[in-house]
């Protein structure tokens, strides 16, 4: 089973992927595929964006694990950027991250580093069902 991890960022102002990387499992070995590694010490505040400010109340040094189920062919259409980096890996179903470079979509084993871009969600036709890690990260200094 082959699995895509997308890294987000911003090219142009504008919120996109920034690389991807497939893997395909297989073999008689355990094998580990690092992801990405950042410092945390504090993270990067997001970039700019001109979506909403949505607040996950996650507060600055601390990280938030979750599960979350999207119904068939449901739109969290609002595009939206957080303070916070994102993890999201769809465990069951599918879903589209939405970015102004287009749809992206995801399918069951595939991740997604968000890196407080502007984004929307979409999810298919059965339904999404995501395990997801939120990384706060200090606020933008709007100037």
């Amino acid at each position: 089973m082959a699995m895509r991890r997308l890294i987000t960022g911003v090219k142009d102002g504008k919120s996109c992927v920034t690389e991807v990387r497939e893997i395909t499992p297989g073999g008689d070995e355990t094998a580990v595929f690092d992801f990405v590694q950042f410092p945390l010490n504090p993270p990067a505040s997001r970039p700019p964006g001109h979506g909403a400010l949505l607040d996950l109340h996650v507060p600055q040094g601390q990280v938030k694990w979750s599960t979350s189920y999207s119904p068939p062919n449901g739109e969290w259409a609002t595009v939206h950027h957080t303070d916070s980096i994102d993890c999201h890996t769809v465990i069951q179903g599918s879903c589209a991250l939405i970015l102004d470079d287009g749809a992206h979509w995801l399918e069951a084993g595939d991740c997604v580093i968000v890196n407080g871009v502007d984004h929307a969600w979409k999810t298919g036709p059965n339904g999404c069902v995501s395990s997801s890690f939120f990384i706060a990260t200090p606020p933008l200094a709007e100037g």
